[in-house]
């Protein structure tokens, strides 16, 4: 790519429109494939670097949480396709946001020292791209913008999944094809941790619930890590076998989905066993459906933040297999957010307390009742109130 002067990018009439200003912000470039592999690696005051077409909600508040000062696209972030709500959070948040940057960031280096100024991404005293700054009234223009292209998309998207539930209705409603689990869960509570940066926040949040219920901890591989920290060990764990850690595929039931390239070759090299599916689902969902149809009381998803948009925007059957198996586990499936926010120990704090009171009473009157301690009692009775001119 030619190297951007500085009056590339601007405006076709810059009459019209101003640049937005964008107060001076400096850091650290932080560069990684992945949003989840950006977020782990983040710190604050970093400046972001992503190659994302219309940002997710959730990767912007995962993005956001890692107090990176600036967020810079090599794409659109806000692109009028679709309701920018992750441009908007970013915003929100006080993240300097340079949509449209170009390929050119994405060979920056990690850890190189960059400063963000108004629509211009500079290293030193050099320009090496331009981008639009993103202002509110540019998110709502296009929000505005997305909504005829909206309506196509749900349009296609249901006429899509109408034909996909005339092939598989068996699959969704009655479970039929779906690979074992592996592990009873009948009548238990299950835990689904998904392959996401907000997978580690989730399940701390969760910490007195699994504490408390015992539930059966099923993972996508890109998920385990966010287990391992918090000393879970999945019992299931299904799809994404290149991210997972090869001690826990060791110890875990394995269930692989056909479309895995090479999966099941890193498997066999490390001598653990594995049950593939031909089932077109992604790993979270995969589990979900499993566990619904496999009887659990309840399935509580930690790390995944998906709206309707989110499912319209993605990949045609990975998003109509989400929306599928929404609807048919709606009833027993609840977000991990949810519980944290509502649920409480089984024990309040005023019963805990009324029991040790009355336990603590009851040692108290089995004491009373032995007479070398009742009357070394009397005795200090008697001194402390003597030191204290009670007695004559």
């Amino acid at each position: 790519m030619t190297q951007p002067s500085d009056d590339a990018g601007a405006p076709a009439d810059a009459s019209t429109e101003a640049i937005p200003t964008v107060g001076a912000v400096t850091g650290p470039a932080r560069v990684a494939s992945t949003i989840r592999d950006l977020v782990a690696k983040a710190k604050p005051g970093d400046v972001a670097i992503i190659d994302v077409l219309d940002l997710r909600e959730a990767d912007a508040d995962a993005l956001a949480g890692t107090g990176a000062a600036a967020v810079i696209n090599a794409q659109a972030t806000a692109s009028g396709r679709q309701p920018a709500a992750g441009a908007r959070r970013l915003l929100d948040a006080g993240v300097a946001v340079i949509d449209g940057a170009g390929p050119a960031v994405l060979a920056v280096r990690d850890g190189t020292p960059l400063t963000v100024e108004g629509d211009r991404i500079l290293r030193g005293a050099a320009v090496i791209a331009r981008g639009t700054a993103l202002t509110i009234e540019r998110v709502v223009a296009a929000d505005t913008a997305a909504l005829d292209h909206l309506k196509v998309q749900v349009a296609v998207f249901g006429s899509h999944a109408i034909e996909r539930l005339e092939r598989e209705g068996q699959l969704f409603f009655e479970g039929n094809g779906l690979p074992s689990l592996g592990v009873d869960v009948s009548g238990r509570i299950v835990v689904v941790v998904a392959d996401s940066p907000t997978a580690l926040a989730d399940l701390r949040a969760l910490r007195l619930f699994i504490t408390d219920r015992r539930p059966v901890i099923v993972a996508e591989g890109g998920g385990v890590d966010a287990c391992l920290a918090e000393h879970l060990r999945p019992a299931v764990i299904v799809g994404g076998i290149d991210r997972a850690p090869e001690a826990a595929l060791a110890q875990a039931r394995v269930v692989v989905p056909v479309l895995e390239d090479g999966a099941t070759a890193r498997l066999e090299a490390i001598g653990v066993g594995y049950e593939q599916t031909e089932v077109s689902l992604a790993g979270v969902d995969l589990a979900i459906l499993a566990a619904h149809h496999g009887g659990a009381e309840a399935i509580v998803v930690a790390g995944r933040r998906q709206g309707a948009v989110d499912v319209l925007s993605a990949d045609p059957d990975a998003g109509i297999g989400a929306f599928l198996t929404a609807l048919v586990t709606r009833r027993t499936t609840t977000d991990a957010s949810l519980i944290a926010a509502t649920y409480r120990h089984r024990h309040s704090l005023v019963f805990v307390w009324t029991v040790l009171i009355l336990a603590a009473g009851t040692f108290a009157l089995a004491l009373w009742s032995v007479d070398d301690v009742r009357a070394w009692v009397t005795d200090a009775i008697d001194t402390v109130t003597t030191w204290f001119g009670g007695a004559s």
